[in-house]
C-alpha cells in the first residue's frame, strides 16, 4: 500500500506537469483557470457566511462564464477536460485498491495474483502446465495404454480435488508422486500451483536443493540472518508448498533434519504440502530415516507414475 500510496503522489504530479507545460503554451488559459480558483474559495466562503446571496448570484454567473470560456480556449487548443485529470491506471479506486473499506479493488486482487506467480517459483513453461493442457492421449498410445489412461484420468481428478481442497483451506492429506521421469509429475504438480495461484492464494514451488539451501542461508549466511523469520515463516505457512526431485540432492544430517521439520511443522498445521520424487517408496527410509518416511507416506496420497517418458514420446513424435 505504500508503493500505492507512491504511485497515487508520481500520477498527480504528472497531470501537474501537463497542465503547468500547457500554462507555458498559453497564458490566456491560465489566466482563465486561476479566476475559476478564485470565484472557487470566493464560493466557498458563502458556507462561513461571508457573502451575501446577491453576491453568490453574481460569483455564480462569472464561474460559468469563464467556464465557456475555458472550453472554447480548450477547443481551440485541441484539448480536453481531460487534461485535468489524473491519469489512473484503474478508474474504479483511483489506484487505491480499495473501493470502500474492507472491500478490495479488483485490481489490487489481480496484483496480489500476479506477485503470487512471480514468487512462487514456476518457470514461464510450467505457468502453461495446466488441468487443462494435461493430455492423456500421450498414455493411451504406450503399452497398456487403455487402463494407462484411465488410471491417469482417475490421478487427474483426484489432483482436480486437491487443487479444490487447497483452495478452500481445508485440512486434508498431502500428495505424494513417486515415479521414472517424464511420466507426467512435474505436468500436475504446476497445474494444482497455477490452480491455486489464480485463487489468489500462496505457493511455493521449488526442487529439494533450493530449499535447503534457503533454508540454510537464512540460517547461517551472516548476510541473510535479518531474513531467517521471514523465509522460515514463508516455507511453513505458504498456502502449499510443492517440493520436486526429492533425492537428486546430496543428502546430510542437516538435510534430513530439516527436512523432517518442514514436513511435520506444516502437518501439524494443517498446510498442505506436494512431494514429487523419482524415488521407489521403499528406499525413502534408508536415506531420510524411518521417521520423516513415516510422515510422508502415511500422511499422504501416495500416486505412482508408470509408463514411459512423455518427454521422450513428444520428441520422438
Amino acid at each position: 500500500m505504500i508503493d500505492r500510496d507512491t504511485k497515487r503522489l508520481r500520477k498527480q504530479a504528472e497531470r501537474d506537469r501537463r497542465v503547468e507545460e500547457i500554462y507555458q503554451k498559453d497564458k490566456k488559459l491560465y489566466e482563465i483557470d486561476q479566476a475559476l480558483r478564485l470565484t472557487g474559495i470566493q464560493l466557498l466562503q458563502l458556507a462561513l457566511g461571508k457573502i451575501s446571496l446577491q453576491e453568490q448570484e453574481a460569483l455564480s454567473k462569472k464561474r460559468s462564464q469563464l467556464s465557456e470560456e475555458r472550453e472554447k480556449r480548450l477547443k481551440a487548443l485541441g484539448l480536453d477536460q481531460k487534461l485535468y485529470e489524473v491519469q489512473w491506471d484503474c478508474p474504479q479506486c483511483h489506484d487505491r485498491g480499495w473501493i470502500d473499506f474492507g472491500v478490495k479493488c479488483t485490481c489490487l486482487i489481480q496484483e496480489e495474483i500476479n506477485t503470487a506467480f512471480a514468487q512462487s517459483g514456476l518457470t514461464e513453461e510450467m505457468k502453461d502446465q495446466t488441468f487443462e493442457s494435461f493430455d492423456l492421449t500421450w498414455y493411451k498410445e504406450q503399452r497398456d495404454g487403455l487402463a494407462l489412461a484411465q488410471k491417469m484420468d482417475k490421478v487427474l481428478a483426484l489432483c482436480r480435488n486437491f487443487a479444490r481442497e487447497v483452495i478452500a483451506g481445508k485440512r486434508q492429506k498431502d500428495l505424494l508422486f513417486y515415479g521414472a521421469v517424464g511420466t507426467g509429475k512435474t505436468h500436475l504438480s504446476s497445474a494444482i500451483a497455477n490452480a491455486v495461484l489464480a485463487e489468489g492464494k500462496s505457493v511455493v514451488y521449488r526442487t529439494i536443493s533450493q530449499i535447503i539451501t534457503t533454508i540454510y542461508e537464512a540460517k547461517f549466511d551472516f548476510q541473510n540472518q535479518g531474513r531467517q523469520p521471514e523465509v522460515l515463516k514463508g516455507l511453513r505457512q505458504a498456502d502449499l508448498v510443492i517440493i520436486d526431485d526429492l533425492g537428486t540432492e546430496k543428502t546430510t544430517e542437516f538435510v534430513v533434519q530439516e527436512l523432517f521439520e518442514l514436513i511435520n511443522d506444516r502437518q501439524r498445521m494443517g498446510k498442505p504440502l506436494l512431494i514429487s520424487t523419482n524415488m521407489a517408496l521403499r528406499d525413502l527410509p534408508s536415506r531420510y530415516s524411518m521417521r520423516t518416511a513415516d510422515r510422508l507416506i502415511t500422511r499422504s496420497i501416495c500416486i505412482q507414475f508408470e509408463g514411459m517418458s512423455i518427454r521422450q514420446l513428444k520428441a520422438e513424435k
